[in-house]
């Protein structure tokens, strides 16, 4: 699980011009708005970033109902606020507490995040019709499927009851960290050629293939957090996207043919789907299409300036490459700003940046303070 609320150190404070109330401090690589005085230089926080949900049963967290308990990037006096602090007494600290320390569980924060809905039963009604089409068709079935008891019958009997399988412990989540919290890379990597690639905006996807037997093979598909059955899944969208993808472009063949041309026992390709009904469709498609980010063959994570040529001959694309030398900026904030920029598959801006160095020692992202405000994230 994503760490979303961690104690830090007050690293800087500075004043906002034509502020008598508030603050800017500095945590990590992140600028936050506080009420002035709250702080001293070196005080331990709790921070809170940015696309996280707190819980609205904290009375510590009623001021942000308003915002539908959601930290958000925020524009304030001229000057970004991105996350939120707060004094260690929010822990009601039974217990003493270090820098980095993880209280994402203790606060009950979650992560704003495309998931599988809890499904109606209606749903799950739809989801047996699919695999009983026959069943469904029957006049006198028909006709008792008018009453609630029946209904509720059929669903009792007909629901699959084995378990779906779970997310593959072979395939790494995908979840690139924010420069802001790890800006020591600029000064460990500094002069170190790095690829940098266009960070889309969709969901993620990621696709696997793991020799077990023989002549057995486990194929997977999967969103971020959650292994995809099959098309008639329901999932966040209306249509499962996931398998969508995996038919549109033969996935599993191709994993196969990887598997074979690399003589591995685990292929897995990950990337974004992009398209109608995702993220507002912010590159205005028609019909969904699918980048990928990552190819691992064997727990081998290929460079990005290589994977892009292996992939394309089998017809996928890869996330736009715009530097395979590119050398880190001092500072965050200029990162950052190297970040903002128009998107290189759609007039529209981009979301960001993500950075890595070709060992893949070393992997980051940068995402774009003009994209977080445009869309009020």
């Amino acid at each position: 699980m994503r760490k979303l609320a961690h104690v830090e150190k007050i690293e800087w404070k500075r004043p906002i011009e034509g502020a008598d109330r508030i603050e800017l401090v500095g945590v990590l690589g992140w600028q936050c708005i506080a009420k002035k005085d709250e702080f001293n230089v070196g005080d331990l926080c709790v921070y809170i970033e940015i696309d996280s949900i707190v819980d609205k049963d904290n009375p510590d967290f009623a001021f942000l109902e308003p915002k539908h308990y959601r930290i958000k990037t925020q524009k304030m006096r001229g000057v970004l606020s991105q996350g939120i602090v707060f004094p260690m007494d929010i822990l009601h600290m039974t217990k003493k507490y270090a820098i980095g320390d993880d209280v994402t569980s203790l606060l009950k924060i979650t992560e704003v995040e495309d998931d599988i809905p809890k499904q109606q039963p209606a749903d799950k009604l739809q989801s047996i019709k699919q695999r009983h089409k026959k069943l469904f068709k029957n006049k006198v079935f028909k006709w008792f499927m008018k009453f609630k008891w029946f209904r509720a019958i059929v669903l009792k009997l007909l629901l699959p009851k084995k378990k779906p399988k779970q997310f593959p412990d072979w395939i790494v989540k995908t979840d690139e960290i924010r420069l802001q919290n790890m800006p020591h890379v600029l000064e460990t990597y500094a002069g170190k050629p790095m690829v940098v690639t266009e960070k889309i905006d969709g969901t993620s996807t990621s696709f696997g293939l793991r020799k077990e037997k023989k002549r057995k093979y486990d194929f997977a598909v999967c969103s971020r957090n959650v292994r995809q059955a099959d098309i008639n899944q329901k999932c966040f969208y209306d249509d499962n996207v996931y398998h969508e993808i995996a038919i549109k472009y033969n996935i599993k063949n191709v994993l196969m043919k990887l598997m074979e041309r690399f003589n591995a026992t685990t292929v897995v390709l990950q990337g974004e789907t992009i398209g109608e009904a995702i993220q507002k469709n912010k590159y205005g498609l028609m019909g969904r299409d699918f980048y990928a980010f990552n190819l691992v063959i064997d727990e081998h994570k290929i460079d990005s300036a290589i994977a892009t040529d292996i992939v394309k001959e089998y017809g996928i694309k890869w996330v736009p490459i715009l530097d395979t030398e590119f050398k880190l900026l001092q500072t965050v904030d200029e990162m950052l700003s190297y970040a903002d920029g128009q998107s290189t598959i759609a007039n529209t801006l981009r979301e960001g940046l993500v950075i890595r160095d070709h060992d893949n020692t070393v992997s980051f992202k940068c995402i774009s303070n003009q994209f977080l405000l445009k869309h009020n994230l």
